[in-house]
């Protein structure tokens, strides 16, 4: 049985590393979406004005600017933006519940399975339609 595809939404995956952003984009374009890819917020930020998105997914613990900084300049710029921030560093509950309250929708631990990053991203979609 294979997983039901979803609207063609558009995300925006923000990861400085090469591999985790690119199984990112991988599961979520096996799923239906069209992925955009950035390798730290600096880039996303940039990407942004660019691309129309539906969802952004952002790593917290990135160079050139993390993250958190990426997640005030989104919301500072677009209020209603929907941001999933994702951690897997040591102290990623502090890292995510600060990314919560800056205005995160949701938040991830990495690792995080290809079925649970899908169900996120539909719920996000959900919850902002």
């Amino acid at each position: 049985m294979t997983a039901a595809k979803t609207t063609s939404a558009a995300v925006l995956v923000v990861d400085d590393d090469e591999v985790m952003r690119d199984l990112l984009r991988r599961v979520l374009e096996r799923s239906g979406f069209a992925v955009t890819t950035a390798s730290d917020g600096r880039d996303g930020v940039e990407s942004l004005k660019h691309h129309d998105v539906d969802v952004t997914i952002t790593d917290i613990a990135m160079p050139v600017m993390d993250g958190i900084e990426m997640i005030r300049s989104l919301i500072a710029e677009r209020p209603n933006i929907r941001i999933i921030a994702v951690s897997g560093v040591d102290d990623w509950d502090n890292h995510l519940n600060t990314a919560r309250r800056l205005g995160a929708k949701a938040v991830l631990r990495k690792p995080v399975s290809g079925a649970e990053l899908v169900s996120t991203v539909q719920r996000v979609l959900k919850a902002a339609g």
